[in-house]
């Protein structure tokens, strides 16, 4: 049965009052009308939208924005593209002949669509930027394979903007060697310390000190969503210092959305895996499969790095990673709530791969994430 189809899900939202202005972030965007693809890719929580309607809002009048604010009924080639061309007609006044293609209904309706997009598209006096938001939201492989189709086929004048949860099923390697992709991702999006303070102190209305911001600021780890909680968690609160200085995945505002908004949406393998890992302060396959008495920790480990399931690589052959240090706390409280019985049981088997092993350290760390940007054209 397919939703409700409200006007704003096809424009651009309105920019949040207050939003942190994120200049840094902005001008790395500009990289956007230079490629066929911008992949924005990050965990719940890290602005990846607010960003990109902030840099949007950088370029009135010089391009035509589409903006579709995807939702689960858009897992359907059909709907998708429907909601997209409504998006282009709206933005460019594009695609009457692609939507009246799709309306028709013909087995290669949507490729035909495409094609007559593609046309419009090309025909056009200036760019047109795509935004698909919330993409990780559609799973249909016929999906995937269209927007394969306009990227490969693409006319100088159109350019497409994904943001998501999960890296999505296209061929990123390929664009990336191609110089066709810009890459936004956790790194880049996490607040400095500078961007910390004119969000706590600005629209969240706290006063805190500059040591305050930058020890809260360390131990949210950039994050934005567990700043904004931790400043709710704060607020009417007269020991302001410890509160900072024991903050952890413990919280209940950090625990309820990251059980809410990550957990929740795990399937129970995946789940297991976190939660049985989460006595572990470095992560690397063969120290996972030693824990959780299963095989395949590699894998499962790049497969959480590709779904940006908060772990943060340790060096840069994907071998060694470690928990952010929140969802750490969250998925170990979870671990003694559900099954406290097994604890004791996975750490004699850590014991066991140390002796054996000894704490091997990753050959090469990656410099801290604050440090550091990665949005790149590559």
């Amino acid at each position: 049965m397919v939703g409700p189809w409200p006007e704003s899900r096809c424009r651009v939202p309105v920019r949040r009052p207050g939003a942190v202005r994120r200049a840094r972030l902005t001008g790395a965007l500009a990289g956007a009308l230079r490629a066929g693809l911008t992949l924005v890719s990050a965990p719940a929580g890290f602005g990846k939208s607010t960003l990109l309607v902030e840099w949007l809002a950088t370029r009135p009048g010089e391009v035509a924005a589409a903006w579709v604010s995807l939702d689960r009924h858009d897992d359907d080639t059909g709907r998708f593209w429907t909601s997209a061309l409504t998006a282009v007609q709206t933005a460019a006044g594009a695609g009457d002949a692609a939507s009246a293609l799709l309306t028709a209904g013909a087995p290669s309706s949507t490729e035909a669509a495409l094609v007559a997009l593609l046309d419009d598209v090309g025909a056009l006096s200036r760019d047109l930027v795509l935004v698909l938001d919330d993409v990780h939201l559609v799973t249909a492989p016929e999906v995937y394979e269209g927007i394969t189709f306009l990227l490969e086929h693409r006319p100088p004048q159109l350019h497409l903007v994904l943001s998501t949860r999960v890296d999505p099923p296209l061929p990123l390697a390929r664009w990336r060697a191609r110089g066709e992709l810009l890459e936004v991702r956790a790194a880049d999006l996490r607040f400095s310390e500078q961007e910390a303070s004119a969000y706590l102190n600005g629209p969240m209305g706290l006063s805190l000190s500059e040591h305050e911001v930058a020890a809260l600021d360390e131990r949210a780890e950039g994050w934005i969503a567990a700043l904004q909680l931790a400043a709710l968690s704060m607020r009417g609160r007269d020991d302001v210092g410890a509160f900072i200085a024991g903050f952890a995945g413990d919280d209940r505002h950090v625990l309820d959305f990251l059980t809410e908004e990550v957990l929740a949406h795990q399937p129970p393998e995946v789940r297991d895996f976190l939660l049985g890992t989460s006595i572990l302060e470095r992560l690397s396959g063969p120290r996972c499969d030693a824990v959780t008495g299963r095989e395949r920790g590699r894998a499962t480990l790049a497969a959480l790095e590709r779904a940006n399931l908060f772990l943060v690589p340790l060096d840069d052959r994907r071998q060694w990673y470690r928990y952010h240090h929140l969802f750490a706390d969250v998925l170990r409280t979870h671990l003694v709530d559900e099954r406290a019985d097994a604890v004791p049981e996975l750490h004699r088997r850590a014991s066991r791969w140390f002796a054996d092993h000894g704490d091997t350290p990753p050959r090469s760390t990656t410099p801290s994430p604050a440090a550091t940007s990665t949005a790149r054209p590559t």
